[in-house]
């Protein structure tokens, strides 16, 4: 993600006439920021903005316009170029896109919410936000686009004749778009590298000569809302490292019905992304399809009916993983997802070189078809996934209105397994995973209080907790440990408010001591919670402000 600015301090004097296009706002004691008015639409560094540097900002005035291209403007990592809406919301529509980035690099555009609306808001053109002409290194946020004849945002740029922008030419970097709205998109709400990872014949000179689209490293597509797409939600293909998409909402997507262009997410060729904590609901496609390059995890996903308004004869599934073959020794790994009545099968499998993959610690309920099914010759280990036949055997707390929680007595309830090599530490919600004592199955930790009544061990085989100790805000706990196997050991009040976290390990074997200041509390009953790998150990201790030794010798 594209840091915010450090500005540098820099005076510019300008002869301010009657019709002048740049105007110097106020001197802030930073960088210099500049104001364009709705007459300018292309704002380019080498003409009109040639003296903006790194770390300035551009402010365009609100205004009503049919589009604007930001052209060869390049600030650094630590100083951006900041392109920004001011004193109001900034409105584009009626041409063939909405906002072009034409060779720019470290530029973030980022709409300033005017009231409850966006900062800038696009409408009825071809492709809302055009991120092309060998652009790198762009950050998108808080932009509304709505009625796009094409795409909403599209980010990449086509090989052509000059083959400037072919793989062993150009790397497009560090590109973040987050919190947007996109809606009523005809194609795709986000078209996010090229399609042809594994190349296409352009005629050029006279002959034909296969090209290969340029590769995406550092990606990252978090916190928007796609909504009423005709083909996929978002699309990523040729992000093949540093990729992210994650904490998006994609509801009805591939309302079209365009055979290959149904999904919420499409992990594309070339593509090796983490795709988690989304929350995919009522579209005609599959919730998530791969044919990338695998070595990703696809993990805290909430998919809701995937395919059920299908129209046609097809099968749509929770989550498809293609015939493609990925990158050498890598396969895909689909863990934590909760999936939701699912027109055909919960997952399906078909990728028959895929080495390594894993199906573990899934819900899939009431699918159409299989829960997970595997085509011939392909390897798929599963584990602790919850499979049942009808939604209400999951316990979620409120599925008509969007809630799939779990309720404590769920069976999903601390009966997942941690898993080798992948570290998770929080669920969909972002709350704190494992709550209490071990996983719970799919995308949601259940957090409620009543399983803090875990049956007290003062003593194990591994584990003897000598002294608690409470005095001026510190807390302090000796440990007599057989080995070094503690995990964390986390405060959590009597109403599962997670306190503090004391220590992430604990040394042994033999006596230790953790000490962690937590300041004044109020007086009251705690659990202690001692976590190791195959089990927990809580602990309640009262804490008086007195100070007091909790463990009886």
């Amino acid at each position: 993600m594209i840091m915010n600015p450090i500005m540098r301090k820099r005076i510019f004097n300008i002869y301010l006439m009657a019709t002048t296009w740049l105007l110097l706002l106020p001197f802030t004691g930073l960088a210099s920021q500049f104001i364009f008015g709705p007459d300018k639409s292309v704002i380019d560094g080498r003409n009109n903005a040639s003296a903006v540097k790194p770390g300035d900002t551009i402010y365009l005035s609100a205004s009503s316009r049919q589009f604007l291209i930001l052209r060869n403007l390049h600030g650094t990592e630590s100083n951006p170029i900041l392109v920004q809406n001011y004193q109001g919301q900034v409105s584009f529509s009626n041409f063939s896109y909405g906002i072009k980035f034409d060779t720019c690099s470290w530029v973030r555009v980022i709409g300033n919410p005017s009231g409850n609306t966006y900062g800038f808001i696009i409408s009825t053109t071809n492709a809302g936000v055009s991120i092309g002409g060998l652009s790198t290194c762009i950050e998108l946020a808080g932009v509304e686009i709505y009625n796009a004849s094409w795409t909403g945002i599209v980010a990449k740029t086509d090989p052509d004749c000059s083959f400037k922008s072919t793989r062993d030419n150009f790397v497009m970097r560090n590109i973040s778009i987050h919190d947007n709205y996109l809606h009523e998109i005809a194609n795709e709400g986000m078209y996010i590298g090229h399609s042809y990872y594994y190349g296409y014949t352009l005629h050029c000179d006279q002959k034909d000569t296969v090209v290969y689209p340029h590769f995406i490293r550092g990606l990252n597509v978090y916190n928007n809302r796609v909504e009423n797409t005709g083909w996929d939600g978002i699309q990523v293909s040729c992000a093949d490292s540093a990729c992210y998409t994650n904490n998006n909402t994609i509801f009805h997507d591939s309302q079209a019905e365009v055979s290959g262009q149904m999904s919420g997410f499409l992990l594309g060729g070339g593509s090796s992304c983490n795709c988690f904590s989304n929350f995919i609901k009522e579209g005609k496609g599959d919730g998530i399809d791969e044919l990338g390059q695998g070595g990703n995890y696809i993990y805290n996903n909430l998919i809701v009916n995937p395919g059920n308004s299908f129209s046609g004869s097809g099968q749509k599934h929770g989550i498809f993983i293609g015939t493609q073959s990925p990158a050498e020794g890598r396969g895909y790994h689909l863990v934590f997802n909760t999936i939701v009545s699912p027109l055909t099968n919960g997952i399906d499998f078909r990728s028959s070189s895929a080495v390594n993959s894993i199906a573990y610690d899934n819900i899939i309920a009431n699918p159409g078809g299989s829960y997970i099914k595997t085509a011939a010759g392909t390897t798929l280990a599963q584990q602790d996934n919850l499979l049942v036949p009808d939604t209400s055997d999951v316990k979620f707390i409120d599925p008509g209105k969007d809630k799939y929680d779990l309720q404590p007595s769920s069976p999903a309830v601390n009966t997942g397994s941690a898993i080798d090599g992948f570290s998770l530490n929080s669920d969909i919600a972002g709350r704190t995973r494992p709550w209490p004592v071990k996983y719970d199955i799919g995308a949601y930790e259940c957090h409620d209080s009543s399983l803090l009544e875990i049956p007290e061990k003062s003593n194990t085989g591994d584990l003897l907790i000598t002294k608690i100790l409470f005095k001026d805000g510190n807390l302090k706990i000796s440990l007599n440990l057989a080995a070094r196997n503690v995990l964390n050991i986390d405060l959590y009040s009597m109403l599962g408010i997670q306190i503090a976290t004391i220590s992430n390990s604990a040394e042994g074997p033999g006596q230790t001591e953790i000490e962690k200041y937590l300041g004044p509390l109020p007086e009251a009953c705690y659990i202690c919670i001692f976590r190791f790998e195959a089990y927990t150990v809580s602990r309640k201790i009262p804490i008086l402000q007195s100070g007091n030794d909790l463990i009886k010798k």
